[in-house]
């Protein structure tokens, strides 16, 4: 996942024909600023040291220095190619680089534990996303924060064809071996020993927004979806999906 990531879909461009992605451009940026403005309504990000995990071409990065101006900014990213290029926007905007680590994040260590954390439509591309969550919970310092974001599409509104994620052709498949619930997703993370703060309304927004605290805390409850609500909500995607005028 890591390899088709860094060498294939990250090239600059945005195409879901040939599945290839990149952070710069308005929509994309758009949702890293509501990230960061979610979180900084619930703690004041400026004066603090965040590190943005999997931190692709540096989308989130730049704003949360140009917009939150957060001077102590760190991110840690697989491909070098995307490393090279996230100093060149710095660059570009005549402002400091962050720390940059090239790593994956299983294997990554900070010297210094960060005071909060961004995973930003991320866990939904991993293979084994309990040791992304327990590696990420050992560079944050106890008590902080971490924030998370992804596509999810089990039991919140479907906006995009089922065929999207169900589909032979690689050219119109998505990279995505996770599908998230709300309740899925949460529970993942208290398995770690992270505690839900807050989350947006992701019943009527286009993601699903997640703060955590790394409290350490592994005793917490977790609640199961119903299966025949996630059969029912599968059968209604597909239904729906119908109408729409897909590719042949």
């Amino acid at each position: 996942m890591l390899n088709e990531w860094s060498k294939k879909i990250y090239n600059g461009t945005m195409n879901q024909n040939s599945n290839n992605y990149t952070d710069n451009i308005p929509a994309m940026s758009a949702r890293h600023f509501y990230v960061l403005d979610f979180l900084n309504s619930f703690i004041k990000i400026e004066d603090k040291k965040l590190i943005d995990f999997a931190c692709g071409e540096g989308g989130l990065l730049l704003k949360a220095r140009k917009f939150f101006n957060v001077s102590n900014l760190n991110g840690v990213e697989h491909s070098k190619r995307n490393i090279s290029y996230i100093k060149k926007r710095f660059k570009k905007k005549k402002t400091r680089l962050p720390n940059l680590y090239q790593s994956n994040i299983e294997n990554f260590s900070l010297n210094v534990k960060a005071d909060l954390g961004t995973l930003t439509w991320t866990l939904c591309n991993c293979s084994e996303p309990l040791k992304i969550l327990s590696s990420i919970s050992n560079n944050l310092k106890k008590d902080g924060y971490l924030i998370v974001a992804e596509s999810s599409r089990i039991l919140v509104p479907f906006r995009k064809s089922i065929y999207n994620y169900f589909n032979s052709k690689a050219d119109i498949g998505h990279t995505h071996p996770w599908h998230w619930s709300f309740n899925s997703l949460s529970n993942i993370f208290k398995v770690c020993g992270f505690e839900l703060v807050k989350n947006n309304r992701y019943w009527d927004e286009n993601d699903l927004v997640l703060i955590f605290k790394n409290s350490k805390k592994f005793n917490q409850k977790y609640k199961a979806d119903n299966y025949l609500e996630v059969i029912d909500f599968l059968k209604r995607w597909n239904k729906e999906s119908r109408n729409y005028n897909l590719p042949k």
